[in-house]
C-alpha cells in the first residue's frame, strides 16, 4: 500500500512571530505557526524549518511495518536505494545505490500487492550492487524512521510545490499547548484519497520539541490512519 505524505496546502492561513520568537514561552506559537506552514505549502513550511528547527534536529515520521529502505520513485532510477533506517533489516544488509530487481521473485514489486505478512516474515530480495546481482534475506519489523534536518529539507525541497497538498479540500489548526520543553498541536483535515478518489477526514496531533534555546528539536505526529484507510475502501486482515 503506497502512503500518502498529507503535509497540505490551504490559501487562507498567515502567521505572524515576534522577534524574539526563540524564547522558550512562545513554543505553542512557533508550534502552531509550522503546522499551519505545512498546510500552507512547500516554501513557506521549508522556511520554517529552516528558520526554527536546530541544526542537530530530527523528523519523525510515522512507524511502519517494513524492511527500511527508501527510493525515490520519481526519479530517473526509481529501483535506487537511497537510504536505509538505522537498526532495521535494510540497514543490516543493503547498501546505497542498491538497485532492487526483485521482492520474491516479483520484478515489478513496487505496484505489487503483498498478501497477508506479519512481523518475522522473510522475503528474497535481489539486488544489483557494482555490477553484480546479490540475493539477500530480509526480515519485516517495526521500522523508526527519523530525518536529520538537512535530510528533511533535501526532501521538503524536493517535491513539487504544485502537487504539495493537492488533494487537500479542507484543514483547522484548532489549538496548540505547550509543555515545559515541548508543544501539542491539534489539528483536522479533509482531504482527496489519491488511489479511491474518495473524501476523507481525520484528526492529528502533531508534538514538537524544543531545546534549552527555544530551538525546534523534534516533530512527530499521530494521526488517525485506521479511520483514513476504512473510510476511502481499504480494509486491514490477518
Amino acid at each position: 500500500m503506497k502512503r500518502i505524505f498529507l503535509f497540505l496546502v490551504a490559501i487562507f492561513s498567515t502567521f505572524f512571530l515576534p522577534a524574539d520568537d526563540h524564547k522558550p514561552g512562545n513554543m505553542a506559537d512557533i508550534a502552531k505557526a509550522m503546522v499551519s506552514a505545512g498546510y500552507e505549502g512547500r516554501d513557506a513550511f521549508a522556511s520554517m524549518v529552516e528558520k526554527h528547527m536546530a541544526d542537530d534536529g530530527y523528523n519523525y515520521p510515522d512507524r511502519f511495518v517494513g524492511f527500511g529502505f527508501y527510493y525515490n520513485p520519481q526519479s530517473e532510477n526509481p529501483n535506487t536505494i537511497t537510504s536505509t533506517v538505522e537498526g532495521s533489516s535494510a540497514a543490516a544488509a543493503m547498501k546505497v545505490g542498491d538497485v532492487v530487481l526483485s521482492i520474491d521473485g516479483e520484478s515489478a514489486w513496487q505496484d505489487a500487492e503483498p498478501g497477508p505478512r506479519k512481523l518475522g516474515d522473510v522475503s528474497s530480495i535481489t539486488v544489483l550492487r557494482n555490477g553484480s546481482e546479490l540475493d539477500l534475506e530480509l526480515a519485516l519489523g517495526v521500522v523508526n524512521p527519523r530525518f536529520v534536518k538537512a535530510d528533511w529539507l533535501v526532501g521538503i525541497n524536493g517535491s513539487s510545490a504544485e502537487d504539495w497538498g493537492s488533494n487537500m479540500i479542507d484543514y483547522n489548526v484548532i489549538e496548540a499547548v505547550a509543555g515545559e520543553s515541548s508543544a501539542y498541536v491539534l489539528h483536522w483535515r479533509k482531504f482527496k484519497d489519491a488511489e479511491s478518489g474518495v473524501d476523507a477526514e481525520q484528526y492529528a496531533i502533531t508534538r514538537i520539541g524544543f531545546n534549552e534555546d527555544g530551538m525546534v528539536n523534534f516533530v512527530a505526529e499521530l494521526e488517525e490512519e485506521e479511520l483514513w484507510y476504512r473510510q476511502t475502501g481499504w480494509t486491514i486482515t490477518r
